[in-house]
Formats: C-alpha cells, sequence, structure tokens
C-alpha cells in the first residue's frame, strides 16, 4: 500500500530551510517537513499549543 502524501508548493521549512519538503497531514490540522521532522498546528486546532481559547491575558494596560 502506498502512502500519498500532500505537499505545499514552494514552501520552505522554518527549520532546515529546505524547499518543497512540507506536507500537509492528513486531517489538514499539521503540516511536517518530510527532511528533518519538523511539524506545526494549524492556529486554533485541538493541537496547537498557542490556543487562543484557552490562553488568556492577564494585567493589561493600554499605551
Amino acid at each position: 500500500m502506498n502512502k500519498f502524501i500532500k505537499f505545499i508548493a514552494g514552501a520552505i521549512c522554518p527549520k532546515c530551510a529546505e524547499t518543497d519538503s512540507i506536507a500537509i497531514h492528513k486531517n489538514d490540522d499539521e503540516i511536517y517537513c518530510v527532511k528533518c521532522g519538523y511539524k506545526e498546528f494549524r492556529p486554533g486546532s485541538k493541537k496547537d499549543i498557542f490556543n487562543k481559547s484557552e490562553n488568556k491575558i492577564i494585567n493589561t494596560k493600554e499605551i
């Protein structure tokens, strides 16, 4: 069985700087580099560690 990988044309990996090595995971919530293993999650996804719904800003003041 062959694995189908969907690549992002022209994308450059922020970790290893390889061009055309970024692929989209089948759930469309994750991108990853096939060369170095870099991973990034879609903003707002359940796996996103910077999910805005969970983070709260405190002690802010207007400048």
